[in-house]
């Protein structure tokens, strides 16, 4: 184990979700937000906090969850420097001509699965394995939860149900469910809804509970147009890019050193991630694990295919909501501010 995952060992046995390590008094601050406390999707930031990266890098990180799956208005009033989603709710405020731009790219897969109770699954034939189409035609008649409109998981869904040749407002019925995954695990336990689109660990508790089983993993057998998907960015608005430059450069200085951590040791990237999740069935952790223990970009820069893709995604999805396309001219310069990581990288 390298001495930085040492401590970060350390820290992920100590530390509580989302807090900072101890940093030298009037360090600048930057505050981002998410749907939800923990989740891999996520992680690298906290994974960054907790080798003590953003420190070294000159700027102290506090992170705080919505339990929401749409966040842009957090970002837009101030409540929070830096928003970490989905990069398409993002260019669906962009083309709106909404002046944020992401600056950073965290998960190269689209990591919310889906989950179905297993009678479900077994009265219609259908596991896992099965084919692409077989499972999305699965999806019909079901209530689904979801983190609410405009969400990538609501998104993933519709996709889905649209593929198989069915109309998501009619032969579906997708439930918004707020408080993140114990909400989302009691709304399935009570019945309200038979499965659910959320990201790990929520959806292996669910699996490992007896509850539900994998209709979509996401992470380790999506279908083959999501194989290679940039899921989590992170997004800062133009007055913080302009304002806060030397800060936003030292955040992502930190993510590229966690990114790299994770990438190259494995061993001690997991040992950290077992005591971040605390109480988790350590049999849970590891099919956690398995599932989305590599599902990290190698670096923070976001390339024009990245944009590309997402842009080709968020076409599909304003169709799906009966909105126009995206303007012709909403490009990778009006999506992606890349200096901060560019020049992070840069910096070695």
């Amino acid at each position: 184990m390298t001495r930085l995952t040492r401590r970060a060992a350390l820290a992920g046995a100590t530390a509580t979700a989302l807090a900072a390590p101890a940093l030298a008094q009037g360090m600048p601050e930057l505050r981002s937000i998410r749907a939800t406390a923990k989740s891999w999707l996520w992680i690298a930031e906290d994974y960054a906090g907790a080798l003590g990266a953003f420190e070294k890098a000159g700027v102290r990180v506090l992170g705080n969850s919505s339990g929401r799956g749409v966040n842009v208005d957090a970002l837009l009033s101030g409540a929070a420097e830096i928003l970490l989603g989905a990069p398409t709710v993002t260019m669906r405020v962009q083309i709106r001509r909404q002046p944020i731009k992401m600056i950073a790219g965290m998960v190269n897969r689209y990591a919310s699965h889906v989950v179905v109770r297993p009678d479900v699954l077994q009265r219609l034939g259908v596991t896992e394995a099965s084919p692409v189409l077989d499972k999305a035609r699965a999806l019909k008649g079901l209530r689904l939860g979801t983190t609410g409109p405009g969400a990538a998981p609501d998104f993933l869904l519709r996709n889905l149900l649209v593929r198989a040749g069915f109309k998501p407002d009619s032969d579906a019925q997708l439930v918004t469910v707020q408080g993140g995954g114990p909400a989302m695990l009691a709304a399935l336990e009570r019945g309200v809804i038979d499965g659910f689109c959320l990201s790990s660990p929520t959806s292996d508790v669910a699996v490992s509970r007896g509850q539900a089983a994998f209709l979509f993993n996401m992470s380790r057998n999506p279908p083959p147009d999501f194989a290679d998907y940039l899921y989590i960015a992170a997004t800062a608005t133009d007055r913080v890019a302009a304002e806060r430059g030397p800060q936003l450069v030292a955040y992502c200085r930190g993510l590229a050193v966690a990114l790299r951590a994770i990438r190259e040791d494995a061993p001690g990237f997991k040992s950290w991630a077992r005591g971040f999740f605390g109480d988790m069935d350590p049999a849970i952790f590891e099919r956690s694990f398995e599932s989305d223990g590599a599902i990290f970009n190698a670096d923070p820069r976001i390339t024009q295919a990245h944009f590309a893709r997402n842009r080709e995604v968020l076409a599909q999805e304003l169709s799906l909501l009966g909105q126009d396309a995206p303007p012709a001219e909403f490009g990778y310069a009006q999506a992606v501010d890349p200096r901060f990581a560019d020049e992070a990288m840069r910096a070695g």
